[in-house]
């Protein structure tokens, strides 16, 4: 594939592509990907239509870097819509491993692709995958509903205007701009005092772990009770708080217990969106912030207040801290030092593949060398679908026995259904 290198506009990066460009999660690929097979008829004129013109529609995805601190905005799409075929369903899928899962370079020509393998005249392979410099999960999911609703629009002859949506390139003019006068002086006293009472950026979480000798990667997987989401819920409302701060809570009460530290801390993901005019803008905003809990909580709500007032603040001052550090000469993060324990909240089912007009899809699951790892880290996923809702851990056991990480879910769920009574 060929793509001609189109006219492009210099502007600065935002502070969170900065943080990606000079070496936060560089060991990773970083790919936000789909995968599915479409069974159907598939008019590869309307794919190609549709991807240019969200390609068109937001500026970061015409969006490449001349320095950490200088983006080019291009004129025209940077990749256009590859296209192979496959004798067998085997060699189709290895196709798309091989083209669909080649990192990104950050100095490269582009960070999207685009993959159709066809199998027959009525069975596809469909592949997307942007490098994570150019989008997040919220913008992923807009990404590709966006493309599937200018893909039927494209299958009527309706052409799906290209005007731009909330530029991203905007957003990071306006972050540059305000950043060092009140606007970033107010975060910098705030992560000042922040890093003050519990220290620099990620939490640590030491008790209980030991490194006995080589990585060994570890899931489990406990399946919570049916009412789980409702009593989630109601603990919410009693304390004036979002369900998050509920399972945030849960899990910070859960290492006070087993641990028996005073303190303790973990991260979560933020996407970031309150800048005017960004709620749709397809870019990176996610970044990772902290919480904290003091000593063992008795009174769940109260915790649960606490922790979302926390959040409140760490959400509203919220900066790439590695970034901002170094600009204000601020020691706001540990070099090299993992988050002890991330949590994320996931209440509604996920979309099942890319719903394309005309085909029914099936997601197909591909695993790329290079992807994220954390062997230091407990990364706890709540899901609270309101079919089988439950929390998963992933975990390096040569570091965390399980018994341990166990013991931390018990407590925590235990929390999350005590609906505010005394646990």
């Amino acid at each position: 594939m060929t793509v001609t290198r189109a006219k492009a506009t210099r502007g600065p990066t935002s502070l969170t592509e900065e943080a990606r460009l000079t070496g936060e999660f560089a060991d990773w690929h970083n790919l936000l990907y789909e995968v599915c097979w479409l069974t159907g008829k598939l008019d590869l004129a309307a794919v190609r239509d549709a991807w240019w013109r969200v390609c068109l529609r937001h500026d970061v995805m015409r969006r490449t870097y001349a320095s950490a601190d200088e983006a080019c905005t291009h004129d025209d799409a940077l990749s256009e819509v590859e296209f192979h075929t496959a004798a067998t369903d085997a060699e189709a899928t290895e196709k798309m491993r091989r083209i669909l899962g080649t990192p990104f370079d950050l100095s490269g020509p582009a960070f999207s692709r685009i993959v159709i393998v066809q199998r027959s005249e009525r069975r596809h392979l469909l592949g997307i995958a942007v490098d994570h410099i150019i989008s997040d999960q919220i913008s992923w999911f807009f990404l590709c509903g966006e493309f599937a609703a200018l893909y039927e629009r494209a299958l009527t002859g309706e052409a799906g205007d290209t005007a731009e949506r909330g530029p991203y390139r905007s957003f990071a003019s306006r972050l540059r701009r305000d950043f060092p006068g009140a606007w970033g002086e107010k975060r910098r006293e705030f992560w000042r005092a922040y890093t003050a009472e519990f220290g620099v950026f990620p939490p640590p979480f030491s008790a209980g772990t030991q490194h006995r000798g080589e990585e060994a990667l570890k899931v489990v997987e406990r399946g919570l009770p049916v009412d789980v989401r409702a009593k989630a819920h109601a603990l919410s409302r009693r304390a004036g708080a979002t369900p998050f701060a509920v399972v945030a809570s849960g899990m910070l009460a859960g290492m006070c217990e087993v641990s028996g530290d005073q303190v303790v801390g973990l991260t979560t993901h933020h996407h970031g969106r309150t800048a005017p005019g960004t709620y749709r803008t397809i870019g990176l905003f996610t970044q990772a912030v902290p919480l904290h809990l003091r000593s063992r909580p008795e009174n769940p709500l109260e915790t649960v207040r606490d922790v979302f007032l926390r959040s409140l603040d760490v959400t509203e001052y919220i900066l790439p801290l590695r970034v901002a550090g170094n600009l204000w000469s601020e020691n706001l993060m540990a070099p090299g030092r993992e988050a002890g324990v991330f949590v994320s909240l996931e209440e509604d089912e996920p979309p099942s593949g890319l719903q394309l007009a005309g085909t029914s899809a099936q997601h197909v699951e591909m695993r790329f060398p290079g992807a994220k790892r954390l062997p230091e880290t407990i990364v706890v996923d709540w899901s609270l679908h309101r079919t089988g809702p439950r929390v998963t851990a992933s975990y390096n056991e040569g570091v965390f026995p399980t018994a341990f990480v166990e013991q931390i879910l018990q407590a925590a769920e235990k929390f999350v259904l005590s609906e505010g009574n005394a646990w």
